[in-house]
């Protein structure tokens, strides 16, 4: 046995890593060092039982993991091995495909597709059927042309060089714009991420030989990050794995966070009966062995007794208990403030306190549920001059749609603004391309006029008649004639709605874009109360102007800032989670949608998010305006640990008000409300308004309620949230 591979592992790492033959699940904590205990079970097959690297098969889930996987793998037996098979999923089918893709008719040189390249073939597509793209439509048709790729019939026709294309009829414009884009894939002889899995899929259907030799060459298959896998992934694995029947998969159902983009939760948790799965041909009757990794190496001891006790709420799991053997540390903070700026006050003290104490900004990490919660922060740092980055996304004052309103905001104010001009005469589109604003700017140089004085000179003339010219013009004259008496916060709401920004973002499918101008519309509404007197367009702009110019200088010792899905698979010495508000976090939008699967998937991303600290972990939220019109309230999560978490572990600042506890009571019955659900008569509510009542009369056809309150019958909608059942 070589004890260089096995030394410094615990109990449970040393079995994970000697324990080399059959179905092995490996349920391993978040710190607990699975890639540790994977990488050393590689260099433990190679080393001590002479298993070739070309014989051993390692997925991993992104690059960044495979390469340190491979870093740390060639560390231990040397540069000169071959670790060509530590991969993601989609490298090692571009490797089969590689090898026999000539079988389908395809050149082994075939090109694998990125962004940029499906791109370029939607705006051919576009071209021909002569529709006008941009951004958002390029994501929308992305997601359909996902949604068709997810039946694998298609690879039918792809890989038939005889096939006519013209039987390929439908009357919906976007099927066309999907056989018309698998047509010219098949032209440039081009596989994007979406063919990779479906094409090996197909070819191991249709030639047998081939999944036969590929199973013998592959005599041990290992997964990473188990959790995250697809059904269809599964499926490919599984039928990798049955002529040697090796298989080990390491992985943590608490850290589940991608069920939304198809990630399969019952296949880690029900291993074994997937295993099985009627779907397959052969070998029912498997058994798996499973081995915990649950020693922390990370996380402190307060903040695994917090995490624990969030997630021991959730049912569809494998249980399991964090621990550490280093005991101690600083007490996990749960802090309630009045409003957003009390909220950024505290985390920026707390900030400069360390950094005066000798610390650094770079010890720090702020989380958030969606990105638009980023933006109370960076307006704290900016002000209080904190360095921060934003890890893995783009600044809430650099999002394309925020420079948009605050474009449309700048030309209302000043119809001179010639950069504001350029930037939202054609968004959404109004036919003034290229030619027509070079028409526009030679126009304006030789009048000495602005570009928006210039195309209302030129509206009405044969060249921009077609365009949407004359009624962009006559919205933003009336947007100006408004600029003095209404509120900013009033001219933003009907800037989004006249010139059809908000409808032109709702089409797009895109809810994040929509959800940070809801954001910066709330920031405006909080400015004005602050202001104390009436805030002019001019000055909330140049209020503006001044935030986004007073970042910091350069420097590597920055705050972090990220969403916590960016987050996941790293650490940091002290954590910050904000925004913990109900309907933020847990998201409405999830609760809606999936309910009870989408609750329990909102826990395990908290639960990712609090194992991220090693050493200190904050938990923020404030009181204010929140989502659907409701007030901001503490979310469930914090309610979820601090009752079950040992009081020596926590310090909890700031009191949560009596109306608020009885709101937040209310707000979650509204969210777990089960889809359909419909009042009957009698039964008796509490409405947020109008306190409790008891239903008299349901009208289906109107659906309306006639709930009798205190001070009468009052008819209330079906769609209202505002109302719960009293229990």
């Amino acid at each position: 046995m070589d004890n260089d591979i096995l030394a410094g592992l615990n109990e449970s790492q040393r079995a994970a890593v000697t324990t080399t033959e059959g179905y092995i699940r490996v349920i391993a904590g978040a710190g607990t060092g699975k890639t540790r205990a994977l990488t050393h079970r590689y260099a433990y097959l190679v080393r001590e039982y002479g298993i070739a690297p070309s014989n051993i098969l390692c997925i991993t889930f992104t690059n960044k993991a495979a390469n340190e996987m491979k870093r740390r793998i060639k560390g231990m037996l040397g540069e000169e091995f071959d670790t060509s098979f530590v991969a993601t999923l989609h490298a090692f089918c571009t490797r089969i495909l590689r090898e026999e893709i000539t079988k389908l008719f395809y050149p082994d040189n075939f090109i694998v597709l990125d962004n940029l390249d499906q791109k370029r073939i939607l705006e051919e597509v576009y071209d021909e059927m002569g529709i006008k793209m941009d951004t958002a439509s390029f994501k929308f048709m992305i997601d359909q042309i996902r949604y068709y790729k997810n039946l694998i019939t298609y690879v039918e026709y792809l890989s038939d060089p005889d096939f006519d294309y013209s039987a390929l009829t439908s009357e919906k414009p976007s099927d066309e714009i999907i056989f018309r884009y698998i047509k010219k894939q098949r032209k440039y002889f081009g596989l994007d991420f979406f063919d990779l899995i479906n094409f090996v899929i197909y070819l191991f259907r249709r030639y047998p030989d081939v999944l036969e030799k590929w199973q013998q060459r592959l005599c041990y298959i290992m997964v990473d990050e188990f959790q995250d896998i697809t059904a269809k992934e599964f499926k490919l694995i599984r039928r990798l794995s049955e002529y040697n029947r090796n298989l080990f998969v390491v992985g943590d159902p608490d850290q589940n966070i991608y069920e939304w983009r198809g990630a399969n939760m019952s296949v880690i948790v029900d291993f074994e009966g997937w295993l099985n799965n009627p779907c397959f041909e052969h070998q029912y009757g498997l058994r798996a062995k499973d081995i915990f990794l649950e020693e922390n190496y990370r996380s402190s001891e307060p903040v695994l007794a917090a995490a624990n006790a969030l997630i021991s709420h959730n049912r569809n799991r494998v249980e399991k208990t964090l621990y550490t053997k280093k005991p101690g540390g600083a007490r996990v903070v749960c802090l309630h403030a009045k409003n957003d700026k009390e909220e950024i006050g505290y985390i920026c003290r707390e900030i400069r306190n360390h950094v005066a104490a000798g610390g650094k900004y770079a010890d720090f990490a702020v989380l958030y549920r969606s990105g638009y919660v980023s933006r109370f922060v960076e307006s704290g740092f900016l002000a209080e001059n904190i360095p921060y980055t934003v890890y893995g996304g783009v600044g809430f004052y650099e999002r394309a749609e925020i420079k948009d309103v605050l474009s449309y905001m700048r030309l209302v104010d000043r119809p001179d603004d010639d950069l504001s001009f350029k930037r939202i005469c054609n968004v959404p589109r109004r036919k003034l391309g290229k030619a027509k604003l070079a028409a526009l700017t030679l126009y304006a140089e030789e009048h000495k006029l602005s570009l928006y004085e210039s195309l209302r000179a030129l509206c009405e003339t044969e060249q921009f008649r077609a365009s949407g010219a004359k009624q962009f013009v006559s919205v933003m004259d009336a947007l100006r004639a408004q600029r003095e008496t209404l509120s900013v916060s009033e001219l933003l709401q009907a800037i989004l709605a006249q010139t059809g920004y908000e409808l032109y973002i709702r089409e797009s499918g895109d809810i994040e874009r929509l959800d940070n101008t809801t954001e910066l519309l709330r920031s405006i509404v909080t400015q004005e109360a602050e202001f104390g007197e009436h805030l002019s367009l001019s000055a909330f702009l140049q209020q503006m102007t001044l935030l986004r110019d007073s970042d910091a200088e350069d420097t590597c010792d920055r705050v972090k800032i990220m969403t916590i899905h960016t987050s996941k698979g790293l650490e940091f010495d002290r954590v910050f989670l904000v925004g913990m508000t109900e309907g933020i976090f847990p998201s409405a939008r999830s609760l809606e949608e999936r309910r009870h699967e989408a609750l329990e998937e909102e826990r395990r991303l908290c639960f990712v998010a609090m194992t991220r600290a090693r050493h200190r972990l904050y938990l923020t939220e404030s009181e204010g305006f929140g989502v659907k019109g409701f007030s901001k309230v503490p979310s469930r999560f914090i309610e979820d640990f601090v009752r079950d978490t040992d009081p020596a572990f926590l310090d909890c600042v700031g009191t949560v008000p009596h109306d608020l506890r009885e709101e937040q009571a209310l707000q979650a019955k509204h969210f777990d409300r089960e889809d359909g659900e419909i009042f009957h008569v009698g039964d008796q509510l509490r409405h947020k308004g109008f306190g409790e009542g008891i239903v008299e009369r349901v009208d289906e056809k109107t659906r309306t309620y006639f709930i009798r309150f205190v001070n009468g019958v009052r008819p209330i909608s079906f769609d209202y949230p505002g109302i719960a059942h009293i229990f």
